[in-house]
């Protein structure tokens, strides 16, 4: 059931909370430089012989460019993801192709006069460990170039073309290696999806030993938002129909332990609770979403939990925090794409995707 005084009470927080929305015109996609992207990929430089052009219409004329850079994935892995050395050459043109007409064919991307701003050769990039909050706040996996590259006046559509020639690393020599980098997925119809950001412990229902956990993902549509939840080592139904999962949602983060139950602890301040549809299964899981959500105005952070309940025994279980900021509207039409060959360098094709590594152009 959706509490409809939440609607005023969400606008009236987002007034107060709304934070700038000035965007970084290095980065693309430009309405991810202070927002996690939906993704993460280990393309271009977590491979050892590769091929990857990212397309970019979304960077301003007159634009003088002397690298770019990749961020870690805030997301889906925590800890510490190894350094290596990346054998890699790049060149810089203007693609004939807009980002939705890229060829599946390399040379069909790549403009006249291409410039090669860096020459094949071993670029060192740092280890890097899981920020305390999205997005990392830094692109420290940087690529410099020896030849700097100016956009015309006017602007137009960046190639950015990768090619990987192997790799060192703690693994050994050329060897593929998962790097985690922070990517992002456009859609057509200008909706966008904002992973959730996971922090603090969850506890588990009476008898078990396993904390609950949630994973969730935040929808802008057209017309409302929409949080899909995804509960682990919950409260199970056991019969009669009396489990239920909730989700609670707040504009401030806490730490506040539960009254009757100290091991569980409210990560956020839970200004409206929500009874999820459905139901948990017998292991304690659930999937579901709540829609029919306000939309919000982009740039204002959530503190979302989830966990279930027993209505016959009163047994309960809190999953860990979740953490969202609210995104704009995807751009329409796409403005950055990327074409890939994973394997081999060398090879005339790729395949042409949306989800596109988040990059910043210094």
């Amino acid at each position: 059931m959706i509490h409809h005084h939440f609607f005023p009470l969400l606008a009236a927080l987002a007034l107060l909370a709304v934070r700038s929305q000035s965007q970084s015109p290095s980065v693309s996609p430009a309405d991810r430089a202070q927002l996690e992207g939906s993704s993460y990929t280990h393309l271009p430089i977590g491979r050892a012989n590769a091929r990857m052009q990212t397309l970019h219409a979304d960077l301003p004329g007159g634009t003088w460019i002397h690298g770019h850079a990749y961020r870690r994935d805030a997301v889906q892995v925590r800890g510490l993801v190894d350094g290596l050395q990346c054998e890699l050459q790049v060149t810089l043109s203007l693609a004939p192709n807009l980002p939705t007409q890229a060829s599946t064919t390399f040379a069909n991307n790549v403009g006249p006069n291409p410039v090669t701003v860096l020459p094949r050769q071993f670029v060192t990039l740092p280890p890097t460990n899981r920020p305390g909050l999205d997005p990392a706040p830094a692109f420290e996996l940087q690529i410099p170039y020896t030849t700097p590259f100016q956009l015309p006046p006017q602007g137009g559509t960046l190639c950015v073309d990768v090619e990987i020639f192997g790799n060192s690393s703690a693994a050994g020599s050329n060897r593929n290696l998962s790097i985690y980098l922070d990517a992002h997925e456009n859609y057509s119809d200008g909706r966008a999806e904002q992973p959730g950001f996971r922090h603090g412990l969850g506890c588990p229902p009476p008898g078990g030993s396993s904390p609950a956990y949630a994973t969730m993902t935040f929808w802008r549509h057209v017309a409302q938002t929409q949080i899909d939840v995804a509960l682990r080592n919950g409260v199970a139904e056991t019969g009669g129909n009396l489990a239920r999962a909730w989700l609670a949602l707040g504009g401030s983060p806490t730490a506040t332990p539960w009254p009757t139950n100290t091991a569980c602890t409210l990560w956020g301040s839970t200004d409206v609770w929500f009874v999820l549809p459905g139901a948990p299964d017998a292991q304690g899981a659930y999937d579901g979403s709540l829609t029919g959500l306000p939309l919000l105005p982009p740039g204002y952070r959530l503190w979302a939990q989830a966990g279930s309940a027993h209505l016959g025994t009163g047994a309960l279980a809190f999953a860990d925090g979740t953490t969202f900021v609210t995104p704009p509207p995807g751009p329409v039409p796409i403005r950055t794409c990327r074409i890939a060959n994973s394997n081999d360098r060398t090879a005339a094709t790729g395949t042409v995707a949306y989800a596109v590594p988040v990059m910043e152009f210094f």
